[in-house]
């Protein structure tokens, strides 16, 4: 492999892997917002417990998120000197928003969050999980704003081989990073769907949660599977007609057209280069399809369930189950599959159609120096990825009772305008291993 093939596969590493916990990250923190707020307005303890249990699973894949993303923004800064150098005056404040959102609003309030328990009244505690969760949100938004930039470059003059925006409104109003914003957001609430689906199901079969606890879950996760995955379907449609408006090589990889493809091969050799070639078509094409049959797999599998939880057949319907255990996986295949076709697709450029992959590889890099970087940083972020799933599986299988971040005893549990009563939850622990908390 050449310097540019090494450091392209570097790319696909870190940031896939971070990707992949970057959705459930999202998807979960919307549910544990939402059941924070039922159990503070119902006092509902299994609302308590869903809300400690699934925050627990939230604040895991969090932690290892933001490791993973330091290896990410390692190889961005390391090996990418050339789009720094030509588009920082356009990326720079999108970028150092997301960072400043990400590290220090989300990560501030988190921890109130997680240590608030028995320190802050009801509604200040509620605050902080929604504040996280915007800030999670417009992190992602700052970060799409940028890539819809590097898709579709709007507004922009090239000043002394620099790019400068003319009119600093159009990033923002720039439909391909708005569509994606809403593709992101469906894919992410259909991870974090299927996945409550899938572990509420493992918890039933080995008896570690009551049957009210189940529900709660159950019904969240099949409404957040559903119109996850509708929004997942409707925002692709619009980005299929934007690919086809603004990047022609992208939509001729995906139609399969090869003599359109040999022409724009042509073109690009003639402006570029002989080192300039498009993409493999056939993963481009295999990306896509991908997308469309696990999306219709999801979307009858949520519908389904959605229609077993109405008279609580769900708990009974041992090939449901199954299912939504199997289907567990699909959601961050199709997310994999949508990232491959958004970023693989727009080569050769990384800027589409001003700057190429090789223009933004950082020149003084040698095969040694990224063949060595690929081999710890890949390792590094696979090892992260076991941990995560290592983690959430003994935290997720120790049930609701035992899943807990903090370490409490029962005089202290309570805000300091009143508790709920937790007696009487029933999830198969035995009453003499029964804490409130776990630390991890």
């Amino acid at each position: 492999m050449g310097t540019v093939e090494l450091a392209r596969l570097q790319f696909a590493l870190t940031v896939g892997v971070h990707y992949l916990l970057v959705a459930l990250t999202l998807g979960l923190v919307v549910m544990v917002a939402i059941n924070h707020t039922r159990w503070v307005r119902t006092g509902d303890p299994a609302l308590k417990q869903a809300t400690k249990y699934w925050g627990t699973l939230y604040v895991i894949n969090y932690a290892v998120g933001i490791a993973a993303g330091i290896a990410m923004e390692y190889q961005l800064s390391a090996n990418w000197s050339g789009l720094e150098n030509m588009a920082a005056s356009v990326f720079g404040a999108p970028l150092a928003v997301e960072t400043v959102v990400a590290f220090f609003v989300e990560s501030t309030f988190l921890a109130l969050w997680i240590f608030g328990w028995q320190r802050l009244p009801a509604k200040a505690h509620l605050a902080c999980i929604w504040i996280v969760a915007a800030a999670a949100y417009m992190s992602a938004i700052w970060a799409l704003l940028a890539n819809g930039f590097m898709q579709n470059p709007v507004a922009y003059e090239m000043r002394g081989g620099e790019l400068h925006l003319d009119d600093p409104l159009a990033l923002f109003t720039n439909a391909n990073a708005w569509i994606a914003v809403l593709h992101v957001i469906g894919g992410a609430i259909g991870v974090g769907g299927f996945f409550m689906l899938g572990v509420s199901v493992l918890l039933r079969r080995r008896g570690r949660a009551s049957d009210e606890f189940l529900r709660h879950s159950m019904r969240m996760g099949a409404h957040a599977a559903l119109w996850g995955t509708v929004l997942v379907g409707g925002s692709g449609a619009l980005q299929m007609e934007r690919v086809e408006m603004e990047q022609p090589i992208k939509q001729a990889l995906v139609d399969g057209k090869d003599a359109e493809l040999a022409d724009f091969q042509q073109a690009l050799v003639k402006r570029f280069g002989d080192g300039v070639e498009l993409p493999s078509g056939p993963l481009v094409q295999i990306s896509a399809f991908s997308m469309i049959i696990i999306g219709l797999v999801l979307l009858v599998v949520a519908i389904w369930t959605l229609i077993s939880l109405r008279d609580d057949r769900m708990l009974t319907r041992r090939g449901l189950q199954r299912t939504l255990v199997f289907v567990m996986a699909l959601p961050f295949v199709a997310n994999i599959a949508g990232w491959v076709l958004r970023e693989y697709g727009r080569q050769p450029f990384v800027i589409d159609d001003i700057l190429t992959t090789e223009q933004a590889l950082t020149p003084s890099l040698t095969t040694t120096q990224l063949t060595v970087s690929l081999v710890v940083l890949g390792l590094l972020v696979t090892a992260l990825l076991v941990l995560d799933w290592w983690l959430l599986g003994k935290t997720a299988m120790r049930g609701p009772q035992r899943a807990d971040l903090w370490e409490q005893a029962p005089e202290e549990a309570g805000y300091e305008d009143g508790e709920h009563d937790d007696s009487g939850r029933g999830d198969g622990g035995r009453d003499d291993e029964k804490r409130d908390g776990v630390l991890i």
